[in-house]
Formats: structure tokens, C-alpha cells, sequence
């Protein structure tokens, strides 16, 4: 009899934990909710019912001091969410230090100083202080506009200013006047808006670090030449002379140029680079020229044309160099050869600047 009473009793016990455990499945159907045809029951819904695990959950953490478990971990955005789409355009903006050839300039522009140092060699006189300076240094700057096709090749356009200008003095004292001594001052200035199309590439190094280079063709528009140079023995007896040459060709005005440099990325939008950029551009004789003279004592006088290099050739003094200007062609004999000079802007630059993605 207790035997029976006691599997009866085990019977009933399981009865009411089944009863107990499929309990809170029904109480979640609502009265517009109908139950399942043919509900499918697992051994593991009997065990463990819906729930179970969040309130395991909610004992665990609140015994360490919380009040919930931390937040789950949700999936990465696509690429195109995390970030906005990188502009293919950008803006390079530079500047620097630029050095010119220039050439048969310089044979031209220091006529007077050269003549003056020849006297001192014939000891005719001495040069007491300062001298001719070449031009040669000066400045450039510009803007470039980028646009890539791929991230490690884009096409460009771009505008910039070079120039490069110097100013000379010098001392001389004659032996033949007593007192003698005068000041021969010059100025020099070649200036010209470099517009170029290159190709530009950009080799990555590390994260932030690129090796850069670009390559393509220059138009030098509004090449312009200025000279001037004033011979003064007192305040009330002086000469002085002036030079302005241009040159506007759309076809001889083209050069080449490359450079090769460094890139600093500072943001996703804005890097900093240092750059060497080599530079050809070797044209032809200015197109027109204006020269005028004009002393203490005289009206000035003013000669239109082009400028030729005279070389003048004294069996005494030697050979000196300088610029006139003159409507033909002039004719070269025994003392005096003449011809067109080259105008050389060839040379290199050493520039910074920012890059500006747009």
C-alpha cells in the first residue's frame, strides 16, 4: 500500500512541475492570440522554458553589483556608412625658393659693370666696392587642381607666379679724374604665370606618409623682362638707362617639369608635402623690346624693336657684352658680332605646400 501511495505521490509531483513549467507559454497567448495547431515540443522547452535564461542572467550580474548584463555587440556598419565618401578632387596649394639658369641675361644685363672691371685691369681705375649680381634666385608659387583616378594617379591643372629679380651696385674711381670716383646701380627683374597640365602620382609608405611625383607640360604666359641701370658721377651729371622686353607666343612658350617629394597626411582631408621640382624652359628671343636713354643734360631717346646681344671686341680692353634694341637686324663686323639671345628660365625649385581634398 505504500508503495502504491508513494508512486501515486511521485506521479502527482511530476504532474505539477509539467503543469508548472508549460505555464508561462500559455499565460503569453492573449485572448486574440489562437494557439498553435500542432505546437512542436522539445525536450529542451520542458527543461529549460522561454525566459529561464534572462533571469539567470539577471541573478548573476545583480550579485556582482550591476544591473544588467552589458549592451551585446552589434554588427560593423558597411564602409559606406562609417565614413563619407572620399572627394575624387583636391587642391594643392605651394610655395618656394626657385633658381634660373638665365643664361645669356646675365651676358646681357651686366654690360657696364663688365666694362668697368676691364678699366681696372688696365689700371685705369679700381672698383672700391660691390659689383654685378646675377640673376639666378627668386620665388615661385601656385595652385594645382587634382583630379584622381585612382587613388594612386590623378590629372591636374594649374597656375602659378615665378620671378626672379636682383639689384647691383658698384664703386668705381677713375685715375685720369682727379676725384673721379662714381656709382653704377642696376636692377634686374624676369618674371613669367607658369600654366601647366602634369600627371601626378602618389605612392603610399605608410599610414600616413607618401612619396609623391608628378610630370607634364608648362606655358609660360606673360613673360616679361625689366632692366634698369643708372651712371651717376654727381647729383647734377647721371645717365640712366631702362630695358622692357615681353614675349607672348602661344606655341615657343612651352617647357616641361617634374618634381619629386614627400606627403604628410594630417587629416582625411588635408596633407602637408615638401617637394624638388626640375624645371626646362629654354625659349626663343623676347617678341618685342623698348629701350630708352636719358641723361642729365639731354631729351631722352627711346629705340623699339627687338634685343640683340652685341659683343664689342677693343684690342686694348678686351671683350665686354650687352643688350641694345633695334628695329632690323643688325650687321656684324671685325669689332661688333651680334645675335638673338635665349631666353632661359631652366632650373629648379625647392617648395612646400598643403593638399586640400574638396
Amino acid at each position: 500500500m505504500r508503495v502504491r501511495i508513494k508512486s501515486f505521490g511521485v506521479l502527482v509531483s511530476a504532474l505539477l512541475v509539467t503543469c508548472l513549467l508549460s505555464w508561462p507559454q500559455e499565460a503569453k497567448k492573449g485572448p486574440d492570440k489562437p494557439a498553435a495547431t500542432n505546437p512542436e515540443i522539445h525536450a529542451t522547452d520542458l527543461l529549460f522554458p522561454p525566459g529561464f535564461d534572462d533571469l539567470f542572467d539577471k541573478i548573476y550580474y545583480e550579485s556582482r553589483g550591476t544591473t544588467s548584463k552589458p549592451p551585446r555587440a552589434t554588427a560593423a556598419p558597411a564602409t559606406g556608412e562609417l565614413t563619407k565618401k572620399s572627394s575624387a578632387l583636391s587642391l594643392r596649394l605651394y610655395g618656394g625658393f626657385s633658381r634660373l639658369a638665365a643664361g645669356d641675361l646675365n651676358e646681357g644685363l651686366d654690360g657696364y659693370f663688365e666694362l668697368l672691371e676691364l678699366y681696372e685691369a688696365m689700371v685705369a681705375g679700381s672698383v672700391t666696392s660691390g659689383g654685378y649680381s646675377p640673376l639666378h634666385a627668386g620665388y615661385n608659387f601656385g595652385a594645382d587642381l587634382v583630379f584622381q583616378l585612382s587613388p594612386m594617379i590623378g590629372v591636374g591643372i594649374g597656375a602659378g607666379y615665378l620671378q626672379s629679380s636682383k639689384s647691383s651696385l658698384m664703386t668705381f674711381s677713375m685715375i685720369s679724374i682727379d676725384g673721379g670716383a662714381f656709382t653704377l646701380t642696376g636692377t634686374q627683374k624676369i618674371s613669367a604665370m607658369p600654366i601647366r597640365l602634369a600627371v601626378f602620382f602618389t605612392l603610399p609608405l605608410s599610414g600616413k606618409l607618401s612619396l609623391t611625383a608628378d610630370a607634364g607640360g608648362t606655358y609660360y604666359a606673360a613673360l616679361k623682362l625689366d632692366a634698369g641701370q643708372r651712371l651717376e658721377f654727381t647729383a647734377d651729371d647721371w645717365q640712366e638707362m631702362s630695358l622692357s622686353a615681353s614675349r607672348s607666343s602661344l606655341t615657343d612658350n612651352l617647357g616641361f617639369q617634374g618634381s619629386l617629394g614627400f606627403e604628410y597626411k594630417i587629416s582625411h582631408k588635408m596633407g602637408f608635402f615638401i617637394e624638388a621640382v626640375g624645371r626646362y624652359a629654354r625659349f626663343k628671343n623676347f617678341d618685342r623690346a623698348t629701350w630708352t636713354s636719358e641723361d642729365s643734360g639731354g631729351v631722352p631717346e627711346t629705340d623699339e624693336g627687338k634685343i640683340y646681344l652685341e659683343t664689342n671686341t677693343d684690342t686694348d680692353l678686351g671683350s665686354w657684352s650687352w643688350f641694345i634694341v633695334s628695329a632690323v637686324p643688325p650687321i656684324s663686323n671685325a669689332y661688333n658680332t651680334y645675335r638673338e639671345p635665349k631666353i632661359d628660365l631652366s632650373g629648379f625649385s625647392l617648395q612646400a605646400g598643403i593638399r586640400i581634398r574638396l
